[in-house]
């Protein structure tokens, strides 16, 4: 494999995006189409205890993420993703709650190259 192929971009995504309800947009469709990684958020009918279980666990990986330079965005929202970024020294990253599909890939491509991408060259 020739250069590293990797965005450096991860996208912390809320469950509505990721199985949308019929007559919605797919947002990972979007977020693979702008080479995008994706942590999928636990959906908000999760047992309060498992939710929080797994945002802990997000939130360790999107701060060792945002540590190396990564670009980190939350798409939508999930209850207690800030106090589970906020335990891990992290700050809610950018977020977007897009309700079109064209609101998604404006803010994707608006964003500026991580400061882990290689340089051109």
């Amino acid at each position: 494999m020739e250069g590293d192929h990797r965005s450096f971009r991860v996208a912390l995504v809320a469950d509505r995006y990721v199985n949308p309800p019929a007559g919605e947009f797919d947002g990972l469709e979007i977020l693979g189409e702008a080479g995008w990684g994706v942590m999928q958020l636990p959906a908000e009918d999760y047992p309060v205890e498992l939710a929080a279980s797994m945002l802990s666990e997000v939130a360790d990986q999107a701060e060792e993420f945002a540590r190396h330079g990564y670009d980190v965005v939350v798409v939508g929202e999930r209850r207690g993703l800030t106090e589970a970024l906020t335990a891990v020294g992290m700050q809610l990253p950018d977020q977007v709650r897009p309700s079109t599909r064209e609101e998604l890939v404006e803010f994707l491509a608006d964003r500026p190259a991580p400061t882990a991408a290689p340089s051109p060259g």
